[in-house]
């Protein structure tokens, strides 16, 4: 089994060689691999940190590698600009990544302490975060009865809120109609793509209430572990949503607020969200449109599909780990942000990953399903319009377990019911392996079409048609990235993008063939799409070449998909036409330089511009071997065909097929 090694230099300046079994890592990780791991294969995926050596730019280093991860085959999960990045690589790709001068290290195991302690700051809470999800602590067996059956805070009371910007049921109708990408209030519409995740802790300054709760290292990097780990799991959960999530980090420094939260009622949160948007620069009169902001920022800066933000309260000395009105970890569906505690009511921070996973189910549109809180099993919600026939309140049609029912069980079951997976957008309708929200149409058209002899320019446009929402504005995250082209049904070729690049939901493009067989032909266009949909319906445009010699005068031959046998020759078939419009008097053929014989009209009678021929073969005068087959068309005005059509067939000769008699 191979090692892999990359030089790390720590603190000090002095090298230090990192081991990287990978044998040992298949082994130890289940939680990235699923369930039930598999023997590796040459070039399965393996889970990969890369710590990035510092950059002037961060945020272009990271993007720069996430292009290349891509590129490779591979998947980026969790991206901390400038920090590292936690992927899914080929194994045969892990050994290009360490010689890329971007990366400082490669690890496929759990580093060990003294490694970890050698890392700089700034890339060590990414590293522990690493280690927390190939080396976890505690495993759903350790899972205490106890404890689940004493924390039934997700039960209690709903904590899945309408934010107060939107319309009483979380429609947007105010996105345009023409927009087919998500807009402003659309920052978390279905569960796939690229995420950019704002995780925000705040910290009480005394300047107003007394400060009680002070964020200590140790608790910071725990509340990190777990919330990473809880995303992790829905980009396990499902790798056809294609799940990857940026990071903005105001965890290392969390945010200062002149209020104690934690003391304060779950609507106080008006006070400390603010002053920590302000902080960050965002000054709006609604604290929800501060959040809002910072999102759309996040989305743009990190080049995401979505984004969210979640704060974090921390509760260390609270007796009970909830506000003062009983909250403690709540969400608006459709974003833009979660709350939670760090000592997450009685589960514990150390089962903060099991709730956040539940928490973010809300903030992509899935209901609640426990009794308490109430959702009717006839509620619709999500960009796919799903109802909630998995809930607890009422007689539904399902009954089963599921991550939104809260508790702790269904996170380590790894389940998800199919009515809240609907809803978050995780449905194939139609079984082409493509989750619907990503299945989208690519109209293409032939706008202009110019022919200079043999070659043909050809440009136009390609579009992506979102996947129709029957409630809610439809729009798409995915991007033409392709035009291709193909003449008279050939390998495909690349078009070449009118902007110079591939990268939006309509594209120009423009190509260029060359027609080097006289004759008829036909040009297909198509495009191709980030989630790698192609168009159903190909572009179709018909062109001619004339022959320089017969002008419009030609014949084609087309050869049988199946072997002839000399005991069963059937005739070959082919077309003659007269691209100038001239009428085709006969059509003649001849076997191996012979003498010039008769073809059949297809319909009796050759008195068109264009006539399907058949050319009987006689057995008798035949033996199995090659045979070369022309044909020629004479026109009208007795014009006869120079360039005459040409095709080898091979005649067989007829195995016999013997079967056994069997006597009785």
């Amino acid at each position: 089994m191979t090692a892999y090694f990359r030089r790390n230099t720590s603190a000090s300046g002095t090298g230090k060689i990192v081991a990287l079994t990978l044998l040992v890592t298949l082994l130890a990780l289940p939680f990235l691999l699923g369930s039930n791991p598999q023997p590796a294969q040459a070039d399965a995926p393996v889970p990969v940190l890369l710590l990035l050596a510092p950059h002037a730019n961060g945020l272009e280093q990271t993007g720069r590698l996430r292009t290349l991860i891509n590129a490779s085959g591979g998947q980026a999960t969790h991206l901390v600009p400038g920090r590292g990045i936690i992927a899914h690589l080929p194994v045969s790709t892990v050994t290009q990544f360490e010689a890329q001068p971007d990366i400082q290290a490669v690890y496929t195991q759990a580093i060990e302490p003294a490694s970890l302690d050698a890392l700089p700051a700034e890339s060590r809470v990414l590293a522990e975060s690493w280690n927390s999800l190939v080396a976890p602590e505690a495993s759903a067996a350790a899972v205490s009865a106890g404890l689940v059956e004493t924390a039934e805070g997700l039960g209690e009371q709903p904590h899945a809120f309408i934010a107060p910007d939107l319309f009483e049921d979380g429609d947007l109708i105010r996105a345009s109609s023409a927009a087919v990408t998500p807009d402003y209030y659309q920052t978390s519409e279905f569960m796939a793509g690229s995420i950019a995740v704002g995780l925000v802790l705040v910290e009480s300054n005394g300047a107003q209430d007394r400060s009680t709760e002070n964020w200590l290292p140790a608790k910071k990097q725990q509340v990190v572990n777990e919330i990473m780990a809880g995303l992790n799991w829905w980009a396990q959960l499902e790798p056809r949503a294609h799940l990857s999530f940026v990071y903005d980090d105001h965890y290392t420094t969390p945010l200062p607020t002149s209020v104690e939260p934690i003391t304060r009622p779950y609507p106080d949160q008006k006070y400390w969200i603010a002053e920590a948007m302000n902080t960050l620069g965002y000054s709006a009169s609604s604290y929800f449109t501060q959040v809002r902001d910072y999102n759309n920022a996040l989305r743009s800066m990190y080049q995401t599909d979505w984004a969210f933000t979640i704060f974090v309260v921390d509760s260390s000395k609270d007796a009970d780990n909830r506000f003062s009105d009983g909250y403690f970890a709540y969400s608006y569906l459709g974003g833009p942000f979660m709350v939670l505690t760090s000592g997450n009511d009685g589960y514990g921070t150390e089962h903060l990953d099991a709730v956040s996973a539940h928490e973010m189910g809300h903030i992509f549109h899935a209901l609640d399903q426990y009794a308490g809180a109430r959702q009717s099993c006839e509620r619709v919600s999500g960009y796919l319009g799903i109802q909630n026939q998995n809930s607890e309140y009422g007689l539904c049609a399902s009954n089963v377990d599921s991550i939104m029912r809260g508790q702790i069980p269904p996170y380590h079951a790894n389940v998800i019911d199919p009515y809240a997976a609907g809803q978050i957008g995780w449905r194939d309708d139609d079984g082409d392996n493509v989750l619907d929200p990503l299945d989208t149409q690519l109209p293409v058209t032939i706008d202009t079409l110019t022919q200079n002899g043999s070659l043909a320019t050809v440009s136009g446009q390609a579009k992506v048609i979102p996947f129709p929402s029957p409630y809610r504005s439809s729009v798409t995250i995915n991007k033409v990235v392709g035009v291709q082209y193909r003449l008279d049904g050939g390998a495909w070729q690349p078009a070449w993008p009118a902007d110079g690049q591939f990268n939006a939901t309509s594209e120009g493009y423009y190509l260029t063939v060359t027609l080097t067989v006289p004759g008829y032909h036909t040009l297909e266009v198509a495009a191709i799409d980030s989630m790698g949909n192609r168009s159903d319906l190909p572009a179709q445009r018909n062109l001619t070449t004339l022959d320089p010699v017969d002008g419009g005068l030609n014949t084609d031959l087309y050869l049988p998909s199946q072997g002839l046998t000399i005991n069963s020759l059937s005739p070959l078939q082919g077309v003659a036409y007269h691209m100038e419009g001239k009428t085709i008097s006969r059509v003649e053929f001849r076997i191996d330089g012979g003498g010039w014989q008769p073809a059949l009209a297809e319909d009796g009678r050759f008195d068109s511009a264009y006539e399907a021929i058949i050319i009987p073969l006689d057995p008798s005068g035949l033996e199995p071997r090659s045979y070369l087959i022309e044909a020629r068309a004479i026109d009208s005005s007795g014009i006869v065909e120079v360039n005459s059509a040409r095709a080898t067939i091979e005649i067989k000769r007829l195995t016999p097929l013997f079967l056994p008699l069997v006597a009785r």
